[in-house]
This record gives C-alpha cells, structure tokens and sequence, in this order.
C-alpha cells in the first residue's frame, strides 16, 4: 500500500463515517434556527405575562403552539410531552381570568425554561435557578431542627412552586434516572408533610433530597464533558492510525534501504 492509495483509504473512512456531512450540518442548523424560533415566541409570552397584558400573552401562546406544531419531528416524544403540558397548563390558566396572576407568570416561566432546554448547546437557564430551589431546602432543615412546624410548612410550599417551576425543563435537559428519583423522593416528602417523623428522620430525608437535586443540577455539564470525550476518541483513533502507517512506512523504508547496502 503506498501512500496515495493509503490517502485514498482514509478519506473512504472518513466519508463512511460520516455520510452526507453537508446535508446533515443543514439540517442541524435549520434544527437549532427553529429553536430559538421557538425559545424567542416563549421568551415574548413570558414577558407579556409579566407585564398582565394578558390578552398580548395569550395571542403570542397561540402562536407559539401552532409553530410548535409545525414540526414536532425535531424533537422527542418525551420533548413533546413536555411541552405540550406545559403549553396546555398556561393556557388553561390564562383562560381562567380568576387565577393567581403569580401563578400564571410562574407557568409562563416554566414553558420558557422548557423551551430553553431544548438547545443543544450552551447553559440552560433553569441552572440558574440551582441556589435558589436547593435554599429553600436548606430553610426546611433549619426549621425542622428548631421544630418549627409551620415554618416547615411555609418552606415546603415554597420549594414545592420553585421545584415546580424547573421540573419540565429538568426532565427536558436532565438524565431521566436522577429526575425521576429526586423527583419520587420529593413527592414522598410533599405526601408525608403533616406526618410527625422524628427529627433525625427527616433532616435525613431532606440532606437526601438536597444531594439528589445538586446532581441532577449538575449534570449537565457531564453529558457535554462525555461527549467531548467521545469525539476525542474518534478523533484519536484517526491519528492513531496515520501515526501506526507512517511508522510502517518508515520502518519498510529502512529495511529495504539495508537490504540495499547489502
């Protein structure tokens, strides 16, 4: 094998592997467009919302269903789900002209972070609501020990609107194993609320949802770390390759340079 026919091996490989390359970063591309279509509508409900011009809000909610709809392809059915609740909850609450306005911004947020964490790239905004959910957690536990039972309960409420807030976008962008154990363990909590347990016991139970939810928090960054890594590896093996073949080369060379001499 000399090294013409060698180049043409590797560029076989490299177009097996990676087939239609430039469709596919279209595609990719047209993908990622349509998302920030989509988080930008989300991110305009939300501020209409905020601001009570509700019937603004609602028109734009209606719009950004329907763009939804255009091409749920793009996404997953667990992404679909999602969304599709998340949408289908703010409208019925903005139907219901009596709702808690704070309620309804809430719901506006929620969808806006669920958007948000459809982006393939980049930090998504519910990380930045990390300190403030896992605080409120951290006020239980000071209640608990000072045995401050409505405390504990006014806490519990809080957390349970912060936590409710993150969720959709949290099974989104998150590893379903963790999300559906953090997120069983603070059922557990909410059912067992008016439940006396001993001190020891619960600040257990709370240390155990804290660790839970830091990890779900933070795993994002090891999914995007994990993938790097796999690029790496492709990529190594490459070189791996060229180096292996050019050490044969050199090595071919030189003996029959010797046996020249010879």
């Amino acid at each position: 094998m000399n090294a013409k026919l060698f180049a043409i091996f590797i560029s076989f490989i490299l177009f097996i592997g990676f087939p239609v390359q430039g469709r596919a970063e279209k595609d990719i591309q047209a993908a990622k467009d349509h998302t920030e279509e989509l988080i930008n509508l989300s991110d305009r409900v939300f501020q209409y919302t905020d601001a009570n011009q509700d019937t603004a809000a609602f028109s734009l909610l209606n719009e950004l269903s329907k763009e939804w709809d255009r091409s749920p392809q793009n996404y997953s059915d667990k992404d679909q789900r999602v969304i599709n609740t998340a949408i289908a909850k703010l409208k019925i609450l903005m139907a219901n002209s009596g709702e808690d306005q704070r309620e309804v911004t809430d719901a506006a947020v929620s969808l806006r972070l669920s958007f948000d964490a459809l982006a393939p790239n980049g930090k998504p905004l519910w990380k930045n609501l990390h300190s403030e959910v896992v605080a409120s957690v951290s006020k239980m536990k000071s209640a608990v020990k000072k045995k401050d039972h409505q405390r504990f309960q006014y806490y519990l409420n809080e957390f349970l609107d912060k936590y409710a807030v993150v969720y959709p976008a949290m099974v989104i962008d998150g590893q379903s194993d963790a999300v559906s154990l953090v997120n069983k363990q603070i059922n557990t909590l909410a059912d067992q609320r008016d439940k006396s347990l001993k001190t020891n016991v619960r600040i257990q139970q709370l240390t155990m949802i804290e660790h839970e939810l830091n990890d779900v928090f933070d795993q994002s960054l090891k999914n995007n770390e994990e993938s790097m890594v796999g690029l790496a590896t492709v990529i190594g093996g490459i070189i791996v390759c060229v180096l292996a073949y050019t050490s044969w080369r050199r090595y071919v060379g030189e003996r029959l340079r010797r046996e020249h001499i010879r």
